[in-house]
């Protein structure tokens, strides 16, 4: 396919083709984490279980801690010089993971990951620095629709390459597929011309300077919340299936396939609401995907087959599966350019907190009831979607006016 000609769409065609390999291939190793830790010598199933969580998680944990740094230097250093920086990192730690000798260097490389990474809000910024407004709200769901996407071909793919090629040479292929991305990088992107602050550290915004934006603080609570309910019921997946007469042969058949139908639905709802910011205020399409996933999500605790639930996870990927999508396309609109990538990875940061929270939330719940996860998740969307409605009209029309810089 010929990349456009409009260095704005060539930089979003980019951005998104790079987040979904590389994204992909962080998906890849997580059909097969626990049998690795297996490998490397820990036998206990207790401890391989809480050494592959610990595994899976400390990687988006420092990464979301980190996210507002990287952010910081790329809006002072250029965000394709920070966004090298990234790939590359990910090309030698991924790398290297297939030649680990113990869980210790395992759980090393995989903080490493998260401490010099940061592609995800890096891409979210790049892929609309220099698209017109109107755009902007298209440019963010290409990458949100890459990212959700990545993560219903990643682990299939992943776990078909681990039985094929062994666990090992998989990390190598997901570290080929970080060059590839490096290189359309390299190769593509095009910056454009820097901030006229650049070299002028005195006059930039001081770092925290972001929360003094109206609309931001707001919009940080909305990400965790929003990312706490998409993450949330994904734990207790499993055992609702388990009530509903699914036989353990095909138990994880069906989660998964569940989950993957969720995540292309909420990809499509990416895309599609991406789109229709360009006509409609995306505060106002926000409230009307919030109230339509909490009409969904509160009746799939308390249907009977799994059909049922096949299909409410379809009709909620489709309602509130671009809840992110508008959230990160109002943070566009109201942060200005100077500040632009440091938003972002604060945004970033919201979104992966309330998704590293939730599974918690949902498993100590599970002692009260099995799916008492979709009522709270049904009440966080309804009240969300209530307050956003309530909001004076002046902050609804100031939404869409830059506040941070051009």
């Amino acid at each position: 396919m010929p990349l456009a000609a409009e260095p704005w769409r060539r930089n979003q065609m980019v951005m998104t083709a790079v987040v979904f390999v590389v994204f992909t291939g962080f998906a890849f190793v997580l059909p097969f984490l626990p049998l690795y830790v297996r490998e490397l010598g820990v036998e206990d199933e207790k401890q391989v279980a809480q050494w592959a969580g610990v595994l899976i998680g400390v990687a988006p944990l420092l990464a979301g801690l980190l996210a507002p740094v990287w952010g910081r230097l790329a809006d002072r250093y250029g965000q394709k010089r920070m966004a090298v920086r990234a790939l590359l990192s990910y090309v030698v730690l991924m790398a290297l993971t297939a030649y680990v000798t113990s869980v210790g260097q395992l759980f090393v490389l995989r903080a490493g990951i998260g401490l010099f990474g940061g592609i995800g809000p890096l891409g979210l910024a790049m892929a609309t620095s220099r698209a017109p407004r109107e755009h902007t709200g298209h440019a963010v769901g290409s990458i949100q629709s890459a990212q959700i996407l990545s993560a219903a071909v990643g682990p299939l793919t992943g776990g078909f390459l681990a039985d094929t090629i062994g666990i090992r040479l998989t990390f190598l292929v997901a570290a080929a597929a970080c060059a590839v991305s490096l290189a359309l990088l390299l190769a593509f992107y095009d910056e454009g011309p820097r901030p006229t602050t650049e070299g002028k550290p005195e006059e930039r915004p001081p770092f925290l300077a972001i929360f003094r934006l109206p609309h931001v603080a707001g919009l940080l609570l909305i990400l965790f919340l929003v990312n706490f309910v998409g993450r949330s019921f994904t734990p207790i997946l499993p055992l609702h299936l388990q009530s509903l007469g699914i036989p353990p042969a095909r138990l994880a058949f069906s989660t998964g396939a569940l989950i993957s139908c969720y995540s292309v639905a909420a990809a499509i709802s990416a895309s599609m609401l991406g789109r229709a910011s360009r006509k409609w205020p995306p505060r106002g399409l926000l409230v009307g995907s919030l109230f339509a996933g909490a009409l969904v999500v509160w009746p799939m605790g308390r249907v009977d087959s799994f059909q049922a639930v096949l299909a409410l996870a379809i009709l909620l990927g489709l309602a509130s599966g671009g809840a992110l999508t508008l959230c990160y396309t109002i943070g566009g609109l109201v942060v200005g350019g100077a500040q632009r990538t440091t938003a972002f990875g604060f945004f970033s940061s919201a979104a992966l907190f309330g998704g590293a929270v939730s599974p918690s939330v949902a498993g100590l719940l599970v002692r009260w009831d099995l799916k008492a996860i979709y009522a709270v998740d049904a009440a966080i969307f309804a009240l969300l979607a209530v307050g956003l409605w309530l909001a004076a009209p002046r902050a609804v029309a100031r939404s869409a006016e830059p506040v941070g810089g051009a």
